[in-house]
């Protein structure tokens, strides 16, 4: 949707240039929800939300001035103005705002953007990740702004910033103590030698490795030369714009020293613990060991094949596959794709790491996509290969961990409601009857359901260790509508799995350390003494206390000991223990057999007494009734962007050029207005005529983005497409006054409907062909544009692209101007490997009638040979092939030295062009055109990614002419850009 962006400002011409508009693919950003916004002003923020997620903005107000208060004693600095928080329930609204145009992907937790100086931040369901979330932003904001104050003390410009890894770092590690994942990264990093030194820090930009990676340094910074360091780090950026050198100003040391000496301080602090864990490579079998692989669930079918389904990412969309398994879970064949995902409006995404499956005894998969702006349950039959159903859920945003019951009759489910607040469902299959089983503050997830249909098993922070990352597990009691615990401590349980008879429940975990940190997560087991007595440990009260009056008493197990960490565990019914692990940076599902044997020599065993003596953590709020103030929200402009500049030529054609391009925007991104004006003239007396003005508003909060303007163009251009302009020497004068409307409607996210109109009056002169042309031009266009292609490094890789323009211009006045335009551009990409595709590009391209616009090719992007944009005509055809294969990847692992060059990847292509532009005639030939005749090239290209966006383009071979009957000299090619 965001193309519509860009294409208006292709519309203002008299004529709607399908040429170029037609050009745009891309996804489409929906905006599904009309969101009601509302204001609640705290002492230092305005924090923006909607009235379904008022008790939710209420705990994050309270949040961010508890951030603010610790910030500024840190800093020992106070904002200089209010901050704006706009706050979104759930992840899929917080991805259809317009704060940002691009896309976000998931896994975003927040951002702070610089421009409007706004903090951006979805909830997911847990109060803890939304409070850590909130301060990681404002530690950003402070950075930012003491960052700017230290430029301003010394009188530089804002013309540097400190790096992302230490900002990204310091905002992590001021944000609260490293969780699980930062240990389990940093673990691996340093167990398979991928950690990255400071010096190369900027190979790993923007990934979650750097996160960790900067945070550890902030850690070590803090410990070895005392916190306040990191604050002066910020105070003293401004001495040199290489902050290798702040550091050494700041630390005392070497840059190379103090790298060397992180990196001696990690090993000390992480492996002393390796001779006493293993790695999973070496405790168990691998089952899937390639790409990303996490969720596995086993089903045996009725010709007795025995299967494990698992999700999988192999570099590109996460899919669902199969892969056959004999009697001890080793493969027997290989993994096949059962299900593709990312492809279709049903399947548009999966959780690779929050969401799990579950197979009833007939063999039906449950599992939850994204399909349009929220998740649907599917049921797919295992048996015939064959999606049964899907289920939409009303006021249900996001669903998680789908679990069957016995029988198969229902499915409990954990679901972030409208509200942003996760909790438990069951779905009743034959009525469609939804029940909601808690409902409160909670992060209830990964519900299981006992053998026996009683119980069901899941993880939530109700406890007393919530508000310090903790989760537990707790069983609901079918019967009697009670909630008990099952196990108690700083430890975060997860992923609970019930044992075939029901007597044990199998879970991963990571235990809060006398180090302060967390472990590797683990594998482990805990009793579940049948016939348990009826007294509730916790019920479904929001703020209830966990007190039972006879506590029983829970054995836990610990069945691995690994150093990296295990997720997913899953008991099968001939004993083997299936999980997913994390090694060498990557997921892999792995087994182990003969659980019963973990069992009875376990690695550790503990007891744990469910005393209940402490209440469950309750989250503090601010409210119209403590302290902030509510308000209606008012769409306020503020200046985006604003560019200007003027040139001087000492030709007498062209003169003197001036202008200023401005846009803006309200706080919210939904509502945006562009102005351009410039001059051109060749005099002083040339004012009004040589004035160039366009006014556009674009708007965005609804599903259908709309788009109108006035514009006036007047003064010399070059025009490549006009028919009147000499073929050598394009050059006319032209003034255009006129209006443009345009709409985009997406279907889906693959697919949309554009439309557009333009009225303009046109006065038109070709001096060197004596034309002079008035007319009231009417454009219309209309287009239908499909694109679920995925990306690499240097273009598409995947997937399949199309737009079909229909167009039709006419003179509404005096008849000089009438023809029509269609455009049919297909692109299909085969991924025959990982690494290798088969690109395949179709073009066909038609204006007919008086004045009809000409089309145009030549150069590195489309024909490849001739020269860039010579080939003209009304009419043309044209197909290219690539075969796109890798030579080089990540070169500077092998060459070092390349490193600081930023060289991601050196690639090859063979390829294939042909074409063919006419204008009268097919046959007609107009040498200065090209047309009349197939041209056409063969050759191979190189293409070098420098710093992950800049792709250069090399090609060398041979074109052709006279339908490929001769061949003409060899050519080379330097150019820039991504792959079609």
């Amino acid at each position: 949707m965001r193309a519509l962006l860009l294409g208006l400002w292709m519309l203002m011409a008299p004529v709607a240039r399908a040429q170029f508009y037609e050009a745009h693919f891309g996804k489409n950003k929906i905006q599904y929800e009309r969101f009601d916004w509302h204001v609640l002003e705290t002492e230092h923020f305005d924090i923006y939300y909607y009235p379904e997620m008022q008790t939710l903005a209420e705990h994050g107000a309270y949040f961010a001035e508890e951030a603010y208060r610790a910030l500024q004693q840190r800093f020992n600095y106070a904002l200089p103005k209010r901050t704006p928080i706009i706050f979104y329930a759930a992840p899929y609204h917080f991805q259809q705002t317009n704060t940002t145009p691009g896309f976000i992907p998931e896994g975003v937790g927040g951002f702070f953007e610089l421009i409007k100086g706004r903090v951006v931040i979805p909830a997911s369901g847990n109060l803890y990740r939304f409070r850590r979330v909130i301060w990681h932003e404002l530690v950003h904001v402070f950075t930012f702004h003491r960052a700017l104050q230290a430029l301003r003390d010394h009188r530089i410009p804002p013309d540097r910033y400190l790096p992302l890894w230490f900002t990204e770092g310091l905002a992590e590690y001021w944000s609260g103590p490293p969780d699980d994942q930062h240990e389990m990264i940093l673990r691996d990093a340093l167990y398979a030698n991928y950690l990255v030194p400071l010096e190369n820090m900027y190979r790993i930009y923007g990934t979650f490795l750097m996160y960790k990676e900067g945070e550890a340094f902030c850690h070590f910074v803090a410990e070895t030369y005392g916190e306040e360091k990191l604050l002066e780090l910020i105070e003293q950026f401004w001495i040199d714009r290489d902050f290798r050198r702040v550091l050494e100003h700041v630390l005392g040391e070497d840059f190379y020293a103090i790298s060397d000496r992180w990196e001696r301080w990690l090993k000390r602090r992480y492996l002393s613990a390796l001779p006493s864990q293993t790695l999973p490579s070496l405790d168990s079998e691998a089952i899937v060991a390639t790409g990303f692989s996490t969720k596995p669930v086993v089903y045996r079918r009725r010709n007795g094949q025995r299967w494990v389904y698992y999700l999988g990412n192999e570099g590109a969309y996460t899919h669902l596959y199969a892969v056959p398994v004999d009697a001890a879970y080793r493969p027997s064949g290989d993994p096949k794709l059962l299900i593709r995902i990312g492809r279709s409006e049903r399947f548009e995404s999966i959780s690779l790491l929050e969401d799990r499956m579950d197979v009833s005894a007939k063999g039906v998969l449950a599992f939850t996509t994204r399909s349009g702006g929220e998740d649907v349950l599917h049921l797919y039959d295992l048996e015939r290969e064959k999606l049964v159903t899907t289920y939409r859920l009303p006021h249900l945003v996001a669903l998680y961990s789908p679990t069957w019951n016995p029988d198969g009759t229902r499915l409990a489910f954990s679901a972030i409601d409208e509200g942003g607040w996760i909790d438990l469902y069951v779905l009743e299959l034959a009525t469609g009857q939804l029940e909601r089983l808690t409902r409160d503050l909670y992060d209830d997830r990964d519900p299981a359901w006992s053998p026996d249909g009683r119980y069901l098993v899941f993880a939530s922070d109700r406890t007393a260790w919530g508000d310090r990352y903790g989760m537990n597990l707790f069983l609901y009691d079918f019967d009697t509508g009670q909630i008990r615990q099952l196990t108690d401590g700083w430890r975060r349980d997860r992923e609970p799995r019930w044992s075939p008879d029901g007597h044990y429940v199998v879970f991963a975990s990571t235990v809060r350390e006398d180090n302060g940190r967390f472990g590797p997560r683990n594998i482990w087991a805990v009793e579940v003494t049948p016939g348990l007595p009826d007294r509730p440990v916790a019920t479904t009260h929001p703020h209830a206390a966990l007190n039972p009056a006879h506590p029983p008493v829970r054995r836990l197990y610990q069945l691995t000991n690994l150093a990296t960490a295990a997720f997913d565990p899953v008991w099968t019914p001939e004993g083997t223990l299936l999980f997913s692990a994390f090694e060498h940076y990557r997921f892999t599902i792995r087994q182990i057999p003969k659980v019963a044997d973990r069992l009875a020599r376990p690695y550790r065993q503990t007891t744990v007494m469910l005393l209940g003596s402490q209440p469950a953590w309750k989250p503090g709020y601010l409210s119209a009734e403590n302290g902030a103030r509510r308000k209606p929200y008012r769409r306020r402009y503020s200046l985006d962007l604003a560019y200007g500049g003027i040139s001087i030529s000492q030709s007498a054609l062209w003169g003197t050029a001036g202008g200023a391009a401005l846009a803006f925007s309200d706080l919210l991104g939904d509502d945006r207005w562009y102005v351009t004006i410039f001059h051109t003239g060749r005099g002083s007396g040339a004012l009004l005529k040589g004035l160039n003005v366009a006014v556009s508003r674009v708007q965005l909060h609804r599903r259908t983005d709309v788009g109108y303007g006035l514009y006036r163009f007047a003064g010399l251009r070059f025009d490549l497409t006009d028919p009147d302009a000499p073929a050598e020497y394009p050059l006319l004068w032209e003034e255009l006054v006129g209006a443009y409307g345009a709409l985009s409607y997406p279907i889906s996210t693959f697919r949309r409907i554009e439309l557009s109109t333009a009225l303009a009056w046109s006065d038109k002169r070709v001096a060197l062909r004596g034309i002079q042309r008035q007319a009231l031009l009417l454009s219309n266009a209309l287009a239908l544009v499909h694109d679920d292609a995925l990306y690499g490094a240097n273009g598409p890789v995947e997937g399949w692209r199309a737009n079909l323009t229909l167009g039709y211009t006419t003179d509404l006045r005096y008849a000089n101007v009438s023809y029509y335009t269609l455009s049919l551009d297909v692109r299909h990409y085969l991924r025959l490997t990982r690494s290798v595709t088969l690109a395949s590009w179709g073009l066909l391209r038609f204006n007919e009638g008086r004045e009809a616009r000409l089309w145009f090719l030549g150069g590195s992007w489309d024909l490849r040979g001739f020269p860039l944009f010579d080939v003209r005509g009304r009419k043309l055809w044209f197909t290219s092939h690539e075969l796109r294969f890798p030579i080089l990847e990540a070169p500077s692992f092998y060459i070092p030295l390349l490193a600081p060059f930023g060289i991601v990847n050196l690639r090859g292509a063979l390829f294939f062009d042909a074409a063919h532009v006419w204008n009268d005639r097919y046959d007609r030939r107009e040498p200065q055109l090209y047309t009349g005749e197939t041209l056409g090239a063969i050759g191979v290209g190189f293409r070098l990614n420098l710093f992950g966006g800049l792709v250069l383009r090399y090609d060398m071979g041979y074109r052709y002419r006279d339908g490929f009957r001769k061949r003409e000299r060899a050519f080379r090619q330097f150019f820039f850009g991504w792959d079609f």
